[in-house]
């Protein structure tokens, strides 16, 4: 051979080597260690290729006789007409498979298994076809979760009687009761001495009686009438009358003496309504008149918690605010025992003039006044430091108001 033709083909056989070294070194990213793992696994990959083709082929043979449509499992080499080999890596999740002499070994990725349930099971029914065995079926019982200590108190719901008016009666008859013989020294507005020391008493048990007078008169009025053209019942005019008078008349009579009489009275017409002699009607105008009236009264109370200034000019003065307060409370107070009544008996009257969720955030406002319980009362500016409890106590009740007129006008 021609030397110069012997080192042309050198030359070229070095230039090519030395650009394919070149190129690999240009485009390597991997550190000299990673490159050896590297080249460890294409050598793995490939002894792997040559297994699977031996493999490959008795399986060409196999569905070559029996007719079958040769399928390549997955992880198999891929053969294209004028292509290198390439492997199809295996799908994350589904297994891998790998080769073993002759056959495909399918290993599936472990799961870790799912936390143990505890052991508490119901039995459950499970209804068929009519004509099929009924079977039985175990499921996880539901497990109950304790409710928090401090839980928030909210309204709970009287039950009553069946008979129409009992349960209503029976509350105002309650009501008066604790404040003329249930508390310590009973009634307190005409105490002469004790009663100028417990004026928050006093005035709480104003609002109460305040309140009273206007339920005896719906109740006379309206709710156990049927028309204007029915009479009034005797003792619910005795019982308002009573109810009417001073609230600090000392004696000849005293207040709680005749006080006592109207609640005697009021047991008199509820043994009328046990006896069928006189009725109790639940009918929507009945409703309305009684939520007219209290809204009326809630009006005047919440004038007195938010004022600064009586009439003739003269300003409130710290020692007035408390008054207003408790008799606010008291006001309240009857209200809310008396409309968890009303919220029960009068339920279908509620659903036909669609004001059930009317009445119970009426009644939710009248617990939040119920809750307020200060230990001194403060009349503060409504943007100072300290707590304006007038303006507290107003807030919900001027809610319930305001919902009470709503409700009125359906």
């Amino acid at each position: 051979m021609n030397k110069k033709v012997f080192f042309a083909i050198l030359l070229s056989f070095l230039t090519i080597t030395g650009g394919i070294v070149y190129a690999l070194q240009r485009h390597t990213l991997l550190p000299p260690e990673e490159q050896g793992r590297m080249l460890e696994r294409i050598e793995t990959m490939h002894g792997a290729d040559e297994a699977q083709k031996g493999h490959a082929g008795d399986s060409a043979t196999m569905h070559q006789e029996t007719g079958q449509e040769t399928v390549k499992p997955r992880g198999q080499a891929l053969r294209r007409p004028g292509l290198p080999e390439a492997t199809v890596p295996p799908i994350e999740g589904r297994g891998r498979e790998v080769t073993e002499g002759h056959r495909l070994k399918t290993f599936t990725p472990t799961v870790p298994a799912p936390p143990r349930v505890p052991e508490t099971h119901v039995t459950e029914e499970v209804r068929k076809p009519e004509g099929a065995i009924t079977e039985k079926r175990e499921t996880p019982a539901e497990v109950e979760i304790p409710a928090h200590e401090e839980e928030e108190e909210h309204v709970v719901l009287p039950e009553i009687s069946p008979i129409p008016g009992v349960t209503f009666v029976e509350t105002m008859i309650r009501l008066m009761e604790h404040e003329l013989d249930g508390r310590f020294l009973g009634w307190r507005p005409n105490d002469l001495i004790i009663g100028r020391f417990t004026d928050n008493i006093n005035n709480f048990q104003l609002g109460v009686l305040e309140a009273m007078r206007f339920t005896t008169l719906r109740l006379k009025d309206s709710l156990t009438r049927m028309g204007e053209a029915d009479a009034y019942d005797r003792d619910l005019e005795d019982a308002l009358n009573l109810f009417m008078n001073k609230a600090t008349q000392f004696w000849f009579p005293s207040a709680e003496s005749q006080y006592k009489e109207a609640v005697e009275h009021l047991k008199k017409f509820l043994r009328k309504l046990h006896t069928g002699e006189r009725r109790f009607y639940y009918r929507t105008d009945n409703l309305l008149a009684l939520v007219v009236s209290y809204s009326d009264l809630l009006g005047n109370v919440n004038r007195t918690l938010i004022m600064d200034r009586h009439a003739d000019g003269r300003p409130v003065s710290w020692f007035e605010t408390d008054d207003y307060f408790y008799y606010a409370k008291g006001v309240a107070h009857v209200m809310y025992e008396i409309l968890k009544v009303v919220r029960v008996g009068f339920y279908e009257q509620l659903v036909t003039i669609d004001a059930v969720e009317i009445m119970d955030e009426i009644l939710h406002e009248l617990h939040r006044a119920e809750q307020m319980d200060p230990w001194i009362i403060l009349d503060a500016d409504l943007d100072g430091l300290f707590a304006n409890h007038r303006a507290n106590l107003n807030a919900p009740l001027s809610e319930a108001a305001h919902l009470m007129t709503i409700m009125s006008r359906f």
